[in-house]
């Protein structure tokens, strides 16, 4: 009779060893839901390091041909500051006056 009271008692105690190991494999600080969130998180800041990365590559290869070609400098002024010659003409069109037709078109 001890001997099975004994061996009832390992049984049970081994099951709850194996309850709380496994609860603590899957819900833990360090468990699989904690790994795989972290994964997902690793995917997704993976994914933003490449578009920076391209970004980085787009910008050096922009520095560069601003640098060797000075059409490509001369565009940029006159793009981004507005700079022209004193033979040309610049007609400037309002964009707010866009804005407002499709506000008021809805």
């Amino acid at each position: 009779m001890a001997g099975a009271v004994g061996r009832g008692l390992f049984w049970s105690l081994s099951a709850i060893g194996l309850g709380y190991m496994v609860w603590s494999l899957i819900f833990s600080d360090h468990g699989y839901l904690v790994y795989r969130q972290e994964a997902m998180q690793t995917e997704l800041l993976r994914g933003e390091l490449e578009e920076q990365q391209a970004e980085r590559e787009r910008l050096a290869k922009e520095v560069l041909r601003l640098r060797n070609d000075p059409d490509a400098l001369e565009e940029l002024v006159h793009r981004e500051l507005g700079y022209v010659y004193p033979d040309e003409i610049i007609v400037m069109m309002p964009e707010r006056v866009e804005e407002e037709e499709k506000g008021s078109g809805q």
